[in-house]
């Protein structure tokens, strides 16, 4: 039998409805408070038998929902709560926190950005966490580093300040603001956010000092680490790469393998051990070692372009110059923006058949990327120089691997990479430019004698498609027109 309308509802019906539906509110209100949740769960029903329109009701059922983190229940429920009252503002906050929960991140954008227009006081701390977070899920981390600080500013015993600690702290090393950085993991080392512990900590706070280049106080937090967990599979990793770098008092290839097999006995399944162990065996030259560790690193993540950059410098060495170009050409296909995938195609046509218009072509667009190289200075000077008539360069040029740490800063600091097509339409157009696909394959010799490396066909990854059609169409608007609300408070 259909519930009557309240206009088809005679005064007694109405009153008489009003009262059991604020009965069952009680009864529900008493059984959360004595954490009987199925219990409170049945009284909110009964109250919506009575008034399905009930928004208390209503509201009740979505909180609990999503404390249960059943998300998509607790959507359904807050969108009928927005049916009837379209401008509640917390309803909108709640249910973009649902959204951002579910992954779904453009509609929690809408969520928010609705919150912040319908609520009057929009210096609701939660609403800040919510939207802190989803800025820092689309690597917009300037905004996100403004929201968490909000956050505190505006409540300082906010429940969740251990976390947004960590999370400026995280922002700050991406930055390169590592003062800050440390000061914000040194202020949650002995009370990290769940379910992070103070093993984590600390090695976060040795990566801050690598990123210093302070090795030794770097190595000191990741042993540190060991002490409480021997097998930390990415520590090993870490240790294995200080190891490897020439610049640091520790210097020895032997012991950074010997982490990095470690690293792999803890953790078989991550490519980025995998691709360090092959760097070291490139410093060793130990060719068919690397290429065996390079194609299990490919095997893993075959959409990495710096794997495919390291792989093209493994052929270059051992003159395999046609599967270099595959590497090459793949690398900038995943990624068009490595200042030394550029300066390695360079080198390469330099080297075969002196393809020199191409080659200054392709070390042209590395200075671009990183103006301040002088080794790509240098060989830019010299051919022009000997374009225009001076003597020829008489050096042969050696090829750039990745440099990791600068190239993971500059990624996280420069907000959401450009959209998938982009990417393709830009790689296009420098194939095009560059005569990549015209290049004089006579003239590189033979292709390896084993099969070279190919990259697997894999699906995209959520966050490409994230960073795609679903990146927010306005989320600096969102930024510029209310973050001046918190900002008043400072």
């Amino acid at each position: 039998m259909a519930t009557a309308t309240p206009s088809q509802q005679t005064p007694s019906s109405q009153k008489l409805m009003s009262l059991n539906e604020q009965t069952w509110l009680q009864l529900g209100g008493l059984a959360e408070l004595m954490q009987e949740f199925d219990r409170a769960m049945n009284a909110y029903e009964a109250t919506l038998r009575h008034n399905p329109y009930s928004v208390p009701a209503l509201t009740q059922i979505a909180s609990l929902c999503r404390g249960r983190e059943q998300f998509p229940k607790a959507v359904e429920y807050f969108q009928r709560i927005l049916n009837i009252e379209q401008n509640n503002g917390e309803i909108w906050g709640a249910l973009g926190h649902c959204y951002l929960m579910m992954d779904d991140l453009q509609k929690a954008y809408t969520a928010y950005q609705q919150a912040l227009y319908h609520l009057s006081n929009p210096k609701e701390p939660k609403l800040w966490y919510g939207i802190g977070i989803l800025y820092d899920r689309y690597q917009s981390l300037e905004h996100a580093e403004e929201a968490f600080s909000a956050v505190l500013r505006m409540d300082p015993k906010f429940e969740k300040a251990n976390e947004i600690y960590f999370r400026l702290g995280i922002i700050y090393k991406q930055q390169q603001k590592h003062d800050l950085s440390l000061q914000c993991f040194q202020y949650i080392l002995r009370s990290p956010p769940r379910p992070l512990t103070e093993v984590d900590i600390w090695f976060q706070i040795g990566h801050v000092y690598e990123q210093q280049k302070e090795y030794q106080r770097a190595k000191e937090a990741y042993e540190r680490v060991l002490s409480e967990n021997p097998t930390h599979a990415k520590v090993l990793q870490q240790l294995g790469w200080l190891c490897h770098q020439p610049n640091t008092p520790f210097a020895n290839q032997d012991s950074a393998i010997g982490y990095l097999t470690k690293s792999l006995e803890a953790d078989s399944t991550d490519s980025q051990s995998w691709y360090l162990l092959g760097r070291c065996h490139m410093a060793q030259q130990k060719y068919n070692k690397a290429y065996e560790a390079y194609q299990q690193a490919v095997y893993r993540d075959g959409k990495n372009p710096t794997f495919w950059c390291s792989i093209g410098v493994l052929y270059y060495q051992i003159q395999q110059y046609r599967d270099a170009l595959d590497a090459y050409s793949r690398a900038i296909r995943l990624n068009p923006y490595i200042s030394e995938v550029w300066y390695d195609l360079g080198t390469l046509y330099e080297s075969c058949n002196n393809q020199i218009n191409d080659a200054i072509d392709a070390y042209q667009r590395a200075a671009e990327l990183d103006p301040n190289n002088p080794h790509i200075k240098q060989r830019l000077h010299l051919l022009k120089n000997a374009q225009a008539g001076g003597p020829p360069s008489n050096t042969a040029p050696v090829p750039q691997d990745v440099n990791l740490f600068a190239y993971q800063n500059s990624a996280a600091s420069v907000g959401p990479p450009p959209q998938f097509g982009q990417v393709c339409q830009m790689s296009i157009g420098y194939f095009s430019i560059f005569g990549i696909h015209n290049c004089d394959f006579q003239s590189l010799g033979p292709s390896s004698h084993g099969a070279p490396l190919n990259m697997p066909d894999c699906p995209p990854r959520p966050q490409d498609a994230r960073y795609g059609e679903h990146r927010p169409p306005m989320v600096c608007v969102l930024h510029t027109h209310y973050l001046s609300c918190v900002t008043n408070i400072i």
